[in-house]
């Protein structure tokens, strides 16, 4: 609606729609035919039967006609019911089977570990990682990606629109399996989408997500994302129903809401989609330093972002330009080096 495509996809269903009515229609005229041949089928095949019959200089007996009217009554329910009903299910048999033969010939995706290394610590490590979500393309999305976080660590990552940001974090979840190279996740993630998600409920249900609440620690979470004084705002506070696409909640404090749903589960490893994208300069440095440094500084955190004036709090930047590892350093040493964080 915002993009004013209403007129672009009603013409679009329409055209579907009117495919759709055509297929019925034929499906229907087919039905109706073979539900006609029911009554009418034995009957007229009698009529052409004893006629070719006659034709031919044969003679027509009572006990031959008695003879071909029982047997064309018995094959009646054969030809016209079971046979075409056969025929249906063999094609609707045909396309399942062609549907879990699909499924099963798909490449096998293996399962990431959320177990601890064997010395307790919690660890995200990509070497050589390539990877495409079209594999008919000859470009991959990632190609060559190598790096390391540890906890209390930081990376930051940046690059141009399409660079493939998003995709490295989807690399991480394992939602995008590797053609090439390797990725080992080990700890509980926490993902930030880029477009906030919120579900029908109350704003302290979608921030604890299931998990029993703790006044300290839902305080403490409310305080890092800037929720205390937007909470205050509303009529109800944080019990305040939202509903089901948060119609409530403006852009940026349903971005917060998401954020600080994360937050409050206290995972091992946060992945963090661009979440200061959506809040204004002041609202953005405060979630940057009250929640990214301080709340998770003992976290694994890797962070998506177009903010470059953060990058100096990160303990590493990854540059990425066409799904390739551009740079990988410190700030210092991209300072020293004169690299172009815009570029």
């Amino acid at each position: 609606k915002m993009y004013a495509w209403e007129k672009s996809f009603a013409e679009l269903i329409a055209s579907l729609r009117r495919k759709e009515i055509s297929k019925i229609l034929s499906s229907s005229y087919l039905r109706g035919m073979n539900l006609a041949s029911f009554f009418v089928a034995s009957k007229i095949i009698v009529f052409v039967t004893f006629t070719v019959y006659v034709l031919l200089g044969n003679v027509i007996t009572a006990s031959r006609v008695f003879v071909a009217v029982t047997l064309y009554g018995a094959v009646r329910l054969t030809v016209t019911l079971f046979f075409p009903a056969a025929i249906e299910r063999v094609s609707e048999s045909i396309v399942s089977i062609r549907r879990i033969k699909d499924f099963l010939l798909l490449d096998e995706i293996s399962q990431r570990s959320t177990q601890l290394t064997s010395d307790g610590k919690t660890i995200v490590h990509v070497q050589d990682f390539t990877a495409s979500w079209d594999k008919a393309s000859d470009t991959p999305t990632l190609q060559g990606l190598s790096f390391t976080v540890r906890p209390g660590e930081l990376l930051a990552v940046v690059g141009p629109v399409g660079a493939g940001k998003s995709s490295l974090l989807s690399a991480v979840l394992g939602e995008l399996p590797p053609s090439q190279g390797l990725v080992r996740v080990h700890g509980r993630v926490a993902y930030v989408s880029q477009q906030p998600w919120v579900f029908s409920g109350t704003v302290r249900s979608n921030i604890l997500f299931g998990k029993k609440y703790e006044k300290e620690r839902y305080e403490k979470v409310i305080k890092a994302c800037a929720l205390k004084k937007d909470l205050q705002l509303l009529e109800d506070g944080d019990l305040t129903v939202i509903g089901d696409r948060g119609a409530t909640l403006s852009g940026g404090q349903k971005a917060r809401v998401n954020l600080a749903r994360a937050v409050y589960q206290d995972a091992d490893i946060y992945l963090l989609d661009d979440p200061l994208s959506a809040v204004d300069a002041e609202v953005s440095r405060h979630l940057f330093q009250q929640c990214i440094c301080q709340t998770l500084h003992e976290k694994i955190t890797i962070l998506v972002t177009h903010q470059l004036q953060y990058l100096k709090a990160a303990s590493h930047i990854l540059i990425l330009k066409d799904g390739e590892m551009v740079q990988k350093g410190t700030y210092t040493e991209f300072l020293k080096s004169g690299v172009d964080f815009g570029s």
